[in-house]
């Protein structure tokens, strides 16, 4: 019998995934200005990821007996490279908590994909991490102290 929670958690993700494959290349069409050519490639390798990680969430949707969405979730724009990044940040936070929710929603006779879904977790806690890096919500605390680099022998 088809885990139909855990269907439903997974399609959510997918419709994050297939959001994302969109957003992030809409990102790299639209980013203007001296940071253009770092940040186009910078989105279009998130949009090649989400759609691989989209990819295999239909494939996995399938192998459980369920219909993979075609549906995305929300496609926000902008032509701000400050709000691109947070509207991303917004996105992939989205899809940790729906891969949150498909992981509780693994049976004891799921545990294969709870350990897919755990690897996918640490992959878009990179994400949120390196987002709240680029949109200065996450910054490293410096102390006042001095440091003082010596020469090894």
């Amino acid at each position: 019998m088809a885990n139909t929670k855990l269907i439903d958690a997974l399609n959510r993700a997918l419709s994050l995934e297939l959001a994302g494959v969109i957003q992030y290349l809409q990102h790299s069409f639209l980013v203007t200005g001296p940071e253009r050519e770092v940040y186009r490639e910078f989105f279009r390798k998130q949009s090649e990821e989400a759609h691989e990680h989209a990819t295999t969430l239909g494939d996995k949707i399938v192998a459980l007996g369920g219909v993979p969405t075609v549906e995305p979730a929300v496609i926000r724009q902008s032509t701000d490279l400050t709000e691109m990044l947070k509207q991303d940040l917004e996105l992939e936070r989205e899809a940790m908590a729906a891969y949150v929710v498909a992981w509780e929603a693994c049976t004891d006779a799921e545990r294969a994909t709870q350990f897919q879904l755990e690897e996918r977790m640490a992959e878009e806690q990179m994400h949120i991490d390196e987002l709240e890096k680029l949109t200065s919500e996450r910054q490293a605390k410096v102390a006042n102290e001095r440091i003082t680099l010596r020469q090894v022998s």
